[in-house]
């Protein structure tokens, strides 16, 4: 996979729709009518948010770093009544979560403590210096201060919970192993499955606080199993859509580290072309 910053933009965003932002921070690409990817490529992250757009209700999967406002780019896409939703709890998908009052977290005491608590670790200050940042901060952003500010959780999810936006149906399946909230939405109409931090093209980490790779690996056998009633993935870093034949590969790639990992292994990644695993 090429790396960052070289490969920006990915040759399959590239292949989207792209939509005009207000923030020059983020890149909004068209999956569908119905279905928008803010993209923050200009940092080593590029991690990806999705809004959802249902007939009564959107949903906005994930909010990013909280570098500029996501709020402002989702209103100026949708007037609905708004719901966030995030996959996980990690810095780079809740950074928005403040602007916001009805957010939703799934049923896991260890990932809505870190939500509602943010964090002001001074390990985030790293997170910009400039070897992870290809272009200019936004003007306000202070990188020497940064933070995840603490979030409000209005309902908790379950497992196989169901979404109804109005005439757009959406159902969680919880996928731990990445963390232990993890979840994917999958989407009926448009055969999608938006995988967040469980599958993406690019380095995967299975060696975070609170992974688990053995876990992790049923979480990839079960989402194989959704195979069939999916058209695309839709990831949480680099790109927006790509081929649903990464949950085979990431499958396979699983059973190989599985079969290499000794007792007590020391920090390792193997590659496997267009992504590679840590653990």
């Amino acid at each position: 996979m090429s790396k960052w910053p070289d490969a920006i933009p990915r040759e399959s965003n590239k292949n989207l729709e792209e939509i005009e932002s207000i923030s020059n921070w983020f890149a909004i690409y068209r999956i569908n009518k119905d279905t928008f990817a803010l993209l923050e490529p200009f940092h080593i992250e590029e991690v990806v948010s999705y809004l959802f757009i249902g007939e009564e209700q959107a949903l906005l999967f994930d909010t990013g770093m909280g570098v500029v406002s996501i709020k402002q780019e989702v209103e100026a896409l949708t007037e609905k009544e708004l719901i966030v939703l995030n996959s996980h709890s990690h810095y780079d998908h809740v950074g928005g979560n403040y602007e916001f009052t009805n957010v939703w977290a799934f049923n896991n005491d260890w990932e809505i403590k870190r939500m509602k608590n943010g964090d002001y670790s001074q390990k985030r200050f790293k997170n910009f210096e400039d070897s992870n940042i290809c272009t200019d901060l936004p003007s306000g952003f202070d990188k020497n201060s940064y933070h995840i500010k603490p979030s409000v959780v209005s309902k908790i999810i379950k497992d196989q919970e169901r979404i109804d936006l109005g005439n757009r149906k959406l159902i969680i399946h919880h996928t731990p192993g990445h963390s232990p909230a993890s979840i994917c939405i999958q989407d009926y109409q448009y055969k999608l499955l938006f995988t967040g931090d469980t599958l993406y093209p690019g380095e995967m980490y299975l060696d975070l606080e609170g992974s688990d790779f053995d876990i992790y690996i049923k979480s990839i056998n079960y989402l194989n199993d959704l195979y069939e009633e999916l058209l695309f993935l839709c990831p949480g870093h680099n790109e927006a859509l790509i081929s649903r034949d990464y949950l085979r590969d990431f499958k396979n790639a699983c059973e190989k580290v599985k079969s290499i990992i000794p007792q007590n292994p020391p920090h390792r990644n193997i590659d496997f072309g267009n992504f590679s695993i840590s653990f």
